[in-house]
């Protein structure tokens, strides 16, 4: 009997093995729709009281929400960003038969004006020598960084409609497969592992509010300040900030490079407030909402959320935004159950 019961525990981790060798490529894609479908499955409980549909119509219903929600931003950003690709074209072609004049700001810059605006004048003013210096640019190479960027591009589009599809499978079995979980999780570990489970529920959702709408209101507000600094295409930079926000201090990216443009545009009091608005913002909503609605939810310290985080994402890219802060809940749980018992 003990034989038996040791070649069945060998054919189920062998299955399972199979099974995700198989399935890797979709792995990514899988581990979004779980975290997405649990975060947002209060308002799937909420749709599903307010319409009285079945569980195919709420999970069409939610389905389609999602996939407005992941698909617009996606396509839009992608259609200003190819327009944005042909102005940045056009404009690479003029300047290089008139140059770029220097700058009024720049020659006022203390110490270094002087001489970067020499540098300016002799690299970038001169159309020959900004002709020149375009021109070392390897062509095979842009081509074969535009040839990877398609197939990311095509690859991520894959992707992103294989989680929608998984997404309306899970709305529409959520509640039996989470039973189903929960029983297993008590065959095998006891109470214990149904309280685990729960909390890594917890832990994902409290990290998607802290992170996503965090990042999006961040996202919101500063690029309002673009919309009044009169910075270029403040929808589209405020949307890519908000997304930005989302992962610990790659925000500042965006609103430095709009900075850096407004003073090229010789705005400097416009630049100086982006940049000034931008930090204050962050650091509010880094260091005070943020630990606020995911620590509190899941009683982790921000210092091990940020942990997560960033670890999660090294270790799982960006899936690991919200793979890691559930990690480490789970983690502080298993400590607080040992120190309190011993």
């Amino acid at each position: 009997m003990l034989t038996q019961n040791k070649l069945r525990v060998y054919l189920s981790i062998t299955l399972l093995a199979s099974a995700a060798w198989l399935l890797h490529g979709f792995i990514p894609a899988m581990l979004w729709a779980v975290v997405i479908v649990i975060a947002t499955w209060p308002l799937r409980a909420r749709v599903e009281d307010k319409t009285k549909f079945g569980a195919a119509g709420v999970a069409a219903v939610m389905t389609t929400l999602v996939a407005i929600l992941f698909f617009f931003p996606v396509g839009y950003a992608l259609f200003h960003a190819a327009a944005e690709a042909s102005s940045v074209a056009h404009w690479l072609m003029g300047v290089q038969k008139t140059g770029i004049a220097v700058p009024e700001w720049l020659p006022g810059i203390t110490m270094v004006g002087g001489s970067a605006a020499d540098w300016w004048r002799e690299n970038l003013s001169d159309p020959a020598a900004l002709s020149n210096l375009i021109g070392q640019t390897d062509n095979a190479m842009w081509a074969e960084y535009a040839r990877m960027f398609g197939a990311q591009v095509a690859h991520r589009l894959i992707t992103l409609v294989f989680t929608v599809v998984v997404i309306f499978f899970l709305y529409q079995d959520g509640e039996d497969l989470a039973r189903k979980t929960l029983g297993l999780l008590d065959k095998l570990t006891g109470e214990s592992g149904i309280r685990y489970g729960l909390q890594a529920a917890v832990a994902i959702r409290a990290t998607v509010s802290g992170l996503v709408l965090v990042g999006l209101a961040e996202g919101l507000l500063i690029g309002i300040c673009y919309a009044l600094a009169d910075a270029p295409h403040p929808a589209i930079l405020g949307l890519v900030t908000g997304v930005l926000a989302m992962i610990p201090f790659a925000a500042p990216i965006i609103f430095v490079v709009v900075s850096g443009i407004l003073l090229v545009q010789g705005s400097m009091a416009a630049a100086i407030s982006v940049f000034a608005f931008g930090m204050v913002v962050l650091f509010i909503g880094d260091h005070f909402v943020r630990p606020k609605i995911i620590g509190n939810a899941v009683k982790l310290p921000f210092l091990w959320v940020l942990f997560g985080i960033l670890g999660g994402v090294e270790v799982f890219g960006l899936i690991g935004l919200f793979v890691g802060p559930a990690l480490m809940a789970l983690v502080m749980t298993m400590w607080r159950d040992m120190t309190e018992s011993s």
